[in-house]
């Protein structure tokens, strides 16, 4: 393990990361708030990223194992950063962490019980953080920093969701360039369309930040419910559905190439999502159609693309609508969106395995292999994904045991641990669409900022570092 080189990249994120302050600094003074928060944090972004830049690695050899190490810590890193604005304006370190790695991660879960307290320039911090981490931090320096993005492809490999990262161009920059200018476009996009809706600039910028990154945070406690606009959340479910899609197949989609609707991974992203809404809304039908269909189709997006924004609050819906929202936690979006879960890729290639198996036992003599549309997909794919989905269900059993120990209910427990571990934000029960994660145990928050963390990354690059052979010095 080249340490040194870890610890100067790690110190270069940092001061690039301080420049993120810029816009909160200029809404508070907009706003006659203090700016106190942020300077304070861009000082210490800055002699942190400084003190590390100074540590001189031994010689320039860049590996996955680095990569690895820069990804894992670096989202650490910059969410202790990210919890400095909260801790200045009173709130103690575990919140303030939990907010910020639940905005980082793109969770959308939070501490505060009412938002609206919170001044201006903090609430437009915690939608920023979405934002950035929505399509990724590694992503967004790979993009500006010609030095990082000469070894982008180590870094992308263990930022970005799914099992193998789509490069649209030979160069991994341009690539990445390429992603941020589709989130920007539909960023702009959103936000000229919420504003025009009527919900005002600020709340349409917000709103926009945490929607295509499928982060859910709110300017309102009560969410989307609070405006009661059915255009308001008919634009918002566009775009969840959009962000909760691979980012590559809009790419191509903009340059003529409509590949995305014979994607195998976005047709049965469509399918789940569609069967959802219609038993959802058959399970709830109240004798009002259109208001059942408007609570089923905005929540059941919201949560499969790991939003974890509401117009309703869906806890008050029977068991059989809970369990699917439940289920669909532990989805997800497609492999290369801004969305949480395992993904989709990954349940098709589960499912279709499973019945490969089925039909070997069946029929021992026929040759038969896995296929994903017309790709013939390798074994150590297939194997990876196997070791995933155990580790994620393993995670999810132990955390969800060791929570309920503190007095939780085993629904309200184990929705805590997929709703975090997903990237979801509101679970059932305690953790509900109604109810905010301030009144858990200190150790049962630290718990989920580890399941968060671990979420975002996918498991292997986080628990990479808990290795000790990994920081050895030979591979």
């Amino acid at each position: 393990m080249n340490k040194g080189l870890v610890f100067n990249f790690l110190g270069r994120m940092l001061i690039y990361f301080s420049f993120l302050y810029s816009l909160p600094i200029l809404t508070a003074y907009y706003f006659h708030e203090s700016m106190r928060p942020f300077i304070f944090s861009v000082v210490a972004s800055i002699v942190l990223g400084t003190i590390l830049y100074l540590i001189k690695p031994k010689s320039d050899v860049f590996r996955y194992k680095e990569g690895f190490a820069i990804v894992g810590l670096g989202w650490l890193f910059i969410s202790i950063m990210g919890a400095i604005p909260y801790v200045m304006i009173g709130t103690n370190v575990v919140d303030a962490l939990f907010e910020s790695m639940s905005g980082f991660t793109t969770t959308g879960a939070t501490i505060f019980d009412r938002v609206e307290n919170l001044p201006k320039s903090i609430l437009l911090w915690r939608s920023m953080t979405e934002w950035v981490g929505g399509m990724g931090i590694i992503v967004l320096f790979v993009a500006v920093f010609p030095s990082i993005a000469r070894r982008g492809y180590a870094l992308l490999q263990a930022e970005v969701p799914g099992i193998t990262v789509s490069k649209l161009t030979p160069r991994l920059k341009d690539t990445a360039i390429r992603l941020w200018g589709i989130y920007l476009l539909f960023t702009l996009i959103e936000i000229a369309l919420l504003y025009l809706a009527g919900i005002g600039f600020y709340d349409a910028v917000n709103h926009t930040f945490t929607t295509l990154s499928t982060g859910g945070f709110s300017t309102h406690t009560q969410s989307i419910a609070y405006y009661n606009n059915p255009l308001v959340e008919l634009i918002i479910s566009v775009f969840m559905f959009l962000a909760g899609a691979n980012f590559a197949l809009h790419y191509y989609l903009l340059k003529g190439n409509p590949r995305l609707f014979k994607d195998p991974e976005f047709r049965f992203y469509t399918a789940i999502m569609l069967f959802a809404i219609l038993f959802i809304t058959l399970l709830n039908y109240n004798g009002d159609i259109f208001q059942t269909f408007r609570h089923a189709s905005f929540n059941t997006i919201s949560i499969m693309t790991t939003t974890g924004y509401t117009n309703f609050d869906f806890d008050r819906w029977g068991d059989g609508a809970r369990l699917i929202l439940l289920a669909l936690m532990f989805v997800g979006g497609c492999s290369g969106s801004t969305g949480g879960g395992m993904k989709v890729i990954r349940i098709l290639i589960l499912a279709k395995y499973s019945v490969h198996q089925i039909l070997k036992e069946a029929e021992p003599r026929t040759a038969r292999v896995v296929k994903l549309g017309k790709e013939t997909l390798k074994k150590d794919i297939i194997d990876d994904i196997a070791a995933f989905f155990v580790l994620y269900v393993l995670i999810f059993v132990i955390s969800t045991i060791i929570i309920s120990l503190f007095g939780l209910d085993v629904i309200s427990a184990a929705s805590a641990v997929a709703a975090t571990m997903g990237n979801v934000g509101p679970g059932l029960g305690v953790v509900g669409a109604s109810e905010s994660y301030s009144a858990l145990h200190p150790l049962v928050k630290t718990i989920l900022i580890f399941n968060m963390w671990a979420g975002r990354l996918e498991i292997f690059t986080v628990f990479s570092l808990f290795i000790p052979s990994f920081w050895r010095e030979r591979w």
